[in-house]
């Protein structure tokens, strides 16, 4: 993943799509700590639903949620309107009636277990 890269603007809104086992979190652990300089330790957000980075780099895991409801109920909205942050979000599907990304990437599976095809597109 060393020569990927996009520029990544204050109020980024990026959805990432793919299976399970596609790389969602591991592409969101590359740019966040190799692009956007990030020397915190990048975790997988699945079991916290989403986790911060410096001031605004929010990273969001939605596969556990069921309903756009539980996402309002916990207020993550005011995360993604905050024209300031920076979010990356895993299975974005839940609230994509609702948000509108900046920018789309789609992550899909190789003949080879270690190798994946990637599609960045900017809106």
């Amino acid at each position: 993943m060393k020569n990927i890269s996009f520029e990544i603007y204050p109020g980024d809104i990026i959805f990432l799509h793919g299976d399970l086992a596609a790389g969602k979190t591991t592409f969101s652990q590359h740019i966040i700590k190799d692009i956007l300089w990030i020397s915190e330790d990048v975790t997988s957000p699945t079991y916290t639903y989403y986790n911060k980075y410096g001031t605004n780099i929010y990273h969001f895991d939605l596969y556990r949620l069921s309903h756009y409801d539980e996402f309002f109920a916990i207020g993550w909205e005011e995360i993604l309107e905050n024209p300031e942050n920076i979010s990356f979000i895993e299975w974005p599907e839940l609230i994509a009636k609702y948000f509108s990304p900046t920018v789309e990437i789609f992550l899909r599976k190789t003949e080879k277990q270690d190798q994946r095809e990637i599609e960045i597109i900017r809106k």
